[in-house]
């Protein structure tokens, strides 16, 4: 059996948004009983209820109350996503990391995006976090565990390779010319 060696999940649920998905499920089973009680056509009804409903929970409700979270093996070069809704959890399968490429950092509007570029082009998103520093640090160490290159892309189209035996020794990022 494969044991996981690194685990990267996601922040559980807060407060608010919990009350958020609390507010949300009221509005719409008072939206239910309001139709349901005031409606002649009970089947149509029905129906446009149930379509609503499948809305609702996939776009508001589902992503609120989901965790996700990745567990890489380094030694095996394995990955498993697993997603837990509530109580409940989903893993998947063991797969194989394939043809592993680079570690890529670059900015987007929530902070820094880490990659990891595997098997001509597939991306797996690993973590976002808000500051540089600690990002580049983290990446670093992704890339010194997978054996493999570690990318700036923090500018579009001026995209620099960072010097991983300068920052292992210094901890100062020297790019690669």
């Amino acid at each position: 059996m494969i044991e996981k060696e690194f685990t990267i999940r996601e922040p559980k649920t807060t407060i608010g948004i919990s009350i958020l998905i609390a507010f949300i499920l009221t509005v719409y089973f008072a939206l239910c009983y309001y139709f349901f009680t005031e409606n002649e056509d009970k089947s149509s009804t029905i129906l446009y209820l149930i379509i609503l409903g499948f809305f609702v929970f996939k776009y508001m409700i589902m992503p609120g109350l989901t965790t996700k979270a990745i567990h890489l093996n380094f030694s095996y070069l394995k990955i498993k996503h697993e997603m837990s809704i509530g109580p409940f959890t989903f893993r998947k399968r063991w797969k194989d990391l394939k043809e592993l490429e680079y570690i890529s950092v670059f900015k987007t509007e929530n902070g820094y995006e880490v990659n990891l570029w595997h098997n001509k082009n597939e991306i797996i998103n690993l973590f976002v976090f808000d500051n540089f520093d600690e990002v580049i640090e983290k990446a670093f160490f992704f890339a010194e565990k997978l054996k493999i290159d570690l990318l700036d892309a923090r500018q579009k189209g001026y995209h620099k390779w960072i010097d991983k035996d300068e920052y292992r020794l210094t901890g100062e990022i020297v790019y690669i010319d």
